[in-house]
């Protein structure tokens, strides 16, 4: 008995010993490769002080005030070397003194720049602070848990892919609290030196403005080699779209392309809903050559918008050659977690070669990255070590400075301000949700997301939950869809309070929750109540491989939902059954609709359709048909109240969705 309790007792005190030497370091391994600065700073969050003279400051703090939205402004530079600068951890050795001229300080950020806490860089003329050269202050004031750029970071070392790294410091300038920022370095030489072991590369080429596609040649246009003397070369850049654009399958470009390193990219974006990437804006990457093979791969930067940060079903449904998706519900009733390649990715060419013609390298790659990182029992406590290091400094933050009404580091009085306090804090890292509507910010909570994320990843690529290995033989599942049948429940007006709290407590009622919808995969593996509709690529494959005439010419893009994305709009499939008298796309070698009168697209010829994998002509029987919003996908209503009114006609809204006013039964 009292060798029992002396074991115990030893026990406790070992675990007691191990716990306080336990570094959140850890978790990146024996082998980490990160630069020193932030192994420093995993278990401490440091602190820089800058001083400069009080005009310049003031100066400063006035190029900050910038209106959201001003005229596509993303708000004027603005910089000073005369200036110097502590960096320190408090209670340890560590600790740099810079000099006026040893740096730069400097305004940063594009669109963040329309908020009410502006980052900074801190740039050095020589040398480096504990191996970065450059330091990239960072609000990310969306973010109410202020972790995911250090989640992303974490999560793409765990993959094996290089990316920026990420941890915490408070900033004073000029004894002025700015409270707590994110800190990360950049991609330039010395990280290509770092990972590659490339002294001076000639082709790194950055791609930060939006919409840079292979198909319309504006990665070549928007995407610049970071080495100035080099920005108007496009050669090589321009051989690397070549290749995809000529591509038919993914063979023909794996001698340019490091197939695994891109797909890993892809893997990274779809299990966190990165929408700010290449899949869906198209920017916030590089394109980098390595040396040893030749072979070009992604490196991504900026990690604010990721686990369904701030996204709202109209980056989904935006007219685009591409792709169109009018099934794309509204905001409370989309269900992101359970979000396809499909419905994230805009239609690139690049993501037909890798992903949609086959997909069993890319799902090797996403039951790896679930194995290792993305899944509860690793991200979960993630997070409670990473709150455990920033609570109190988030929390010093998150107090009102005197009596401005904002916060620590909210110096653009114009910008927009979530103004999150704790509470939104600990909830957004756990499992209750927050919009700030005046700030556009919708942020899941992080854990929610991970669960119900880590949920449909293993059932959509049978991944076995417990083992966390792949399921072999690849065995059909039922299709788990974006559409919620039981809306969100929320606090007060889901649009319009300056803070709203949302749950989905009815989740388990939901058909794809049910054990007999997944029993019968067979019966169950396509989406039945909306249609995936092919992309550009798609459309263009079927083409070639067929015997019938080129698809019908397209003088227009595909017709999207009409009725305001401020509103709930949940497109409803056409249901009209068209007897077609005479087929006038026959002549072209396509059939008329027999299943619907909603209209995809038109040209000189006529209206098209789409249903049975193929385009089909809209036949005369339709123009016939009273109910003229069937032709756009929604039945007619049968009261006459109109919300909406635009050049189609009036809208009403009953049953919970959009349905069109005929004019003649309301008079």
């Amino acid at each position: 008995m009292k060798y029992n309790k002396l074991f115990s007792a030893l026990s406790s005190l070992i675990i007691f010993l191990a716990k306080a030497n336990a570094s959140r370091g850890d978790f990146y391994g024996e082998n980490d490769n990160r630069p020193e600065l932030f192994k420093i700073l995993d278990d401490h969050v440091g602190t820089i002080k800058i001083n400069l003279d009080e005009e310049t400051w003031t100066t400063m703090k006035e190029k900050t005030q910038l209106a959201p939205w001003n005229a596509g402004s993303i708000g004027e530079k603005f910089s000073t070397e005369n200036a110097t600068m502590v960096f320190e951890v408090e209670g340890t050795e560590y600790k740099v003194e810079l000099q006026p001229g040893e740096f730069k300080f400097s305004l940063s950020g594009k669109f963040s720049r329309n908020f009410v806490k502006p980052g900074y860089n801190i740039k050095l003329k020589k040398g480096d602070i504990y191996d970065v050269k450059l330091l990239r202050l960072r609000s990310n004031i969306r973010d109410v848990s202020l972790m995911r750029e250090k989640l992303s970071s974490d999560i793409l070392y765990k993959m094996g892919v290089p990316t920026t790294s990420t941890n915490y410091v408070n900033v004073e300038v000029n004894n002025e609290n700015l409270g707590i920022y994110i800190l990360t370095n950049k991609i330039k030489k010395d990280f290509i030196k770092r990972y590659f072991n490339e002294s001076s590369t000639n082709n790194l080429y950055e791609c930060e403005k939006d919409y840079s596609r292979f198909e319309d040649n504006t990665i070549v246009e928007n995407c610049d080699n970071i080495k100035d003397e080099l920005v108007d070369k496009k050669d090589d850049i321009q051989n690397l779209v070549d290749a995809v654009n000529n591509a038919k399958t993914v063979e023909d470009i794996r001698d340019i392309i490091d197939v695994d390193a891109v797909l890993k990219s892809f893997a990274f974006e779809f299990v966190t809903l990165s929408w700010d990437h290449f899949f869906l804006l198209s920017h916030n990457y590089f394109w980098y050559k390595k040396p040893d093979d030749g072979k070009w791969m992604m490196l991504l930067n900026d990690f604010d918008e990721t686990f369904a940060q701030d996204i709202w079903p109209s980056y989904f449904t935006d007219e685009s050659i591409y792709y169109s998706k009018p099934y794309i519900p509204d905001l409370e009733t989309i269900n992101l977690p359970n979000l396809s390649v499909r419905d994230l990715e805009a239609g690139h060419k690049l993501t037909k070669l890798l992903i949609l013609d086959d997909d069993t390298r890319f799902r090797e790659i996403v039951a790896d990255v679930v194995k290792t990182v993305f899944n509860p029992k690793v991200l979960n406590p993630r997070i409670d070590e990473i709150a455990d290091l920033i609570r109190d400094d988030v929390a010093a933050s998150r107090q009102f400075v005197g009596d401005t009404g904002r916060y620590a580091g909210c110096i653009n009085a114009l910008g927009f301000d979530p103004k999150w306090n704790m509470t939104h804090f600990e909830d957004g890292i756990n499992y209750v949700s927050w919009v700030a509507n005046p700030n556009h910010s919708r942020s899941y909570a992080l854990k929610f997301f991970i669960e119900e994320r880590f949920r449909y990843l293993c059932h959509t690529y049978a991944i076995d939950p417990e083992t966390l290995e792949l399921i072999q033989p690849r065995p059909v599942v039922s299709f788990w869809g974006i559409i919620n049948k039981y809306k969100l429940s929320h606090s007060g007006d889901f649009y319009n309070d300056e803070h709203v709290r949302f749950t989905f407590p009815d989740l388990v009622k939901e058909q794809y929750m049910q054990e007999e919808y997944n029993a019968n995969p067979e019966k169950n593996k396509e989406p039945s109540d909306y249609q995936y509709l092919p992309t550009y690529h798609e459309l263009q494959e079927q083409n070639s491989n067929s015997t019938q005439p080129a698809e019908p010419t397209q003088t227009s893009e595909p017709i999207q939902s009409t009725p305001s994305l401020s509103e709930p709009v949940t497109p409803t499939p056409e249901v009209a059954n068209p007897t077609p008298e005479t087929c006038w796309s026959e002549e072209l070698g396509y059939p008329c609709c027999t299943s619907s009168c909603h209209v995809y697209s038109f040209d000189t010829d006529g209206q098209w359709g789409y249903e049975d994998n193929h385009w089909c002509g809209i036949p005369s029987s339709c123009d016939q048909e009273k109910c003229w919003s069937k032709k756009l996908g929604y039945n007619c209503c049968q009261g006459c109240q109109a919300y909406e009114v635009d050049s189609n006609g009036k809208w009403g809204y009953e049953n919970n969705e959009w349905c069109g006013i005929i004019e003649e039964n309301c008079q």
